[in-house]
């Protein structure tokens, strides 16, 4: 009896650990595509970049959210020496401004995609929209860490600042408005020394 509740048990286990394997070949794969600029891969897409059957990403696929959830968390991981840095700022006022859009442009650049997604997909995965609101509200804890000055301006100038440094609004420069990553980085910082010098 002991034997066959450990056979079962192993066989619990290595279905979960192949289920665990398998998500996360399809979350690999997933952020190859997204990065490619396929912003809501479908199962094929998936199957075919990971190498494995159809049938075994519908069965990981069927919770998205679990998926979206996971790929954040490698994105983020990727991510983490850029935001440590984001902690410390140094310098006068003008320093500070071009050291954290400087910074912004960085984080933007390497999630170009991954933000276009999100943006794209918010509105259908409740993970997105949590996921871009967290990220929006990191975003302008980094604005008012780097320039406390802000808290100086009046409501509508804090508005303006806290909307040029978006996300979203770092997207509308790149490719809108089809700036270079420098000319982007040169129009937020001479928004931000208009209002602020």
């Amino acid at each position: 009896m002991h034997n066959l509740q450990s056979k079962r048990r192993l066989e619990q286990d290595g279905r979960r650990l192949r289920s665990l394997t398998s998500q996360n070949i399809i979350v690999d794969a997933m952020i190859i595509l997204v990065q490619r600029g396929i912003l809501e891969p479908t199962a094929q897409q998936v199957a075919d970049e990971a190498g494995i059957g159809i049938r075994t990403v519908f069965r990981q696929v069927q919770d998205k959210e679990n998926l979206f959830s996971k790929m954040d968390e490698k994105v983020r991981a990727d991510l983490q020496e850029i935001l440590d840095r984001a902690a410390h700022p140094q310098g006068n006022l003008k320093e500070r401004i071009e050291g954290l859009i400087e910074l912004e442009a960085e984080i933007f650049e390497k999630n170009l995609q991954f933000l276009r997604a999100t943006l794209a997909n918010k509105w259908k995965y409740n993970t997105l929209q949590k996921n871009y609101e967290r990220n929006q509200r990191n975003i302008k804890s980094f604005l008012y860490t780097w320039i406390p000055e802000l808290n100086n301006l009046s409501e509508s100038k804090q508005v303006l600042l806290t909307s040029v440094n978006t996300a979203g609004y770092w997207i509308e420069l790149r490719e809108n408005l089809k700036l270079s990553v420098t000319g982007a980085k040169k129009l937020k910082i001479n928004v931000f020394q208009d209002v602020l010098l």
